[in-house]
């Protein structure tokens, strides 16, 4: 079950982002910046979950995981500030969906 909802929380996690930093108007670039730290900590909390429920067999994996995402939430916050200061950083926006992908993938293979 927390497979599903760490993959589906990833897929809307890669919506709102690319939704967010190809939109046109500063405030629609907030509003979707919001929706994506939303579904972050939710995938955060979700990610946490699972290392405390395989804590003793799974620990090392989980925290690269866990540190991966928190660089993913670097990227991201980075990318969405870029976006509102000035155009945006397309080869940032491009490593972002890319991490995004991968977490996907790594996503709906570890847990």
């Amino acid at each position: 079950m927390l497979k599903i909802i760490v993959a589906v929380l990833i897929i809307i996690l890669i919506l709102t982002t690319t939704t967010g930093l190809h939109a046109k108007i500063e405030r629609k670039v907030t509003n979707w910046l919001e929706l994506s730290r939303l579904f972050f900590f939710l995938l955060l909390t979700a990610s946490i979950v699972h290392t405390f429920l395989h804590f003793k067999t799974q620990l090392l994996s989980n925290l690269v995981w866990i540190i991966f995402l928190i660089l993913i939430y670097i990227l991201m916050e980075t990318a969405f500030r870029l976006k509102r200061e000035t155009f945006g950083n397309p080869y940032l926006t491009a490593l972002l969906f890319i991490a995004l992908i991968i977490a996907f993938g790594i996503g709906c293979w570890w847990i």
